[in-house]
């Protein structure tokens, strides 16, 4: 799958979340999320733009885990980039045989996410730690389908809720690291 991806800091949440609601989103859930990026033993993932994490979702008593690699962004424009997702079940052993493998941690990103559906696209506003505040609008497109069309459609809701400056291209771990 293709994640179709364009972020944007902002202040606070305040008059976005108002928005939110006057055009039809609908929250669907909050989350905390811990997520622990690796790089690898035989090229730098900062150098080639991709990712790799295990991210940990605490839900009622419970953890989801999900390991995720990104591959490098597609335009200049977006995060528009290739996403590939997998459930497992447990965040050590995993962590253990990416270690065991050569990779090592680069860095944990923490963050609180709110959750809002509009159509096809997911929007976030996401606090995240040491970092600040961004509001983040994404969808899913296949490997063989034109982007450009969604780009423009994120870029649409972004101007319904005011927001026409403060996009941001670097990924939540590049932030960290300048910050």
């Amino acid at each position: 799958m293709i994640e179709v991806e364009v972020k944007a800091s902002i202040k606070d949440f305040v008059a976005v979340r108002e928005k939110l609601i006057n055009i039809g989103a609908v929250k669907i859930k909050k989350e905390h999320q811990i997520d622990v990026y690796y790089n690898a033993p035989h090229k730098d993932f900062g150098e080639t733009d991709e990712a790799l994490r295990i991210r940990e979702i605490p839900e009622d008593g419970e953890k989801r885990i999900i390991l995720t690699y990104k591959g490098a962004k597609l335009d200049n424009l977006s995060k528009t980039r290739k996403e590939i997702e997998v459930d497992v079940s447990n965040a050590e052993n995993t962590a253990l045989i990416l270690e065991n493998l050569g990779f090592r941690r680069a860095a944990t990103v923490k963050k609180d996410r709110d959750i809002y559906h509009i159509d096809k696209f997911v929007v976030t506003l996401d606090t995240v730690y040491d970092v600040g505040n961004f509001v983040e609008i994404e969808t899913e497109a296949h490997e063989d389908e034109e982007t450009s069309e969604s780009i423009k459609k994120i870029f649409n809701i972004y101007k319904k809720l005011g927001i026409e400056e403060g996009f941001e291209r670097r990924s939540y771990l590049e932030l960290m690291a300048i910050g």
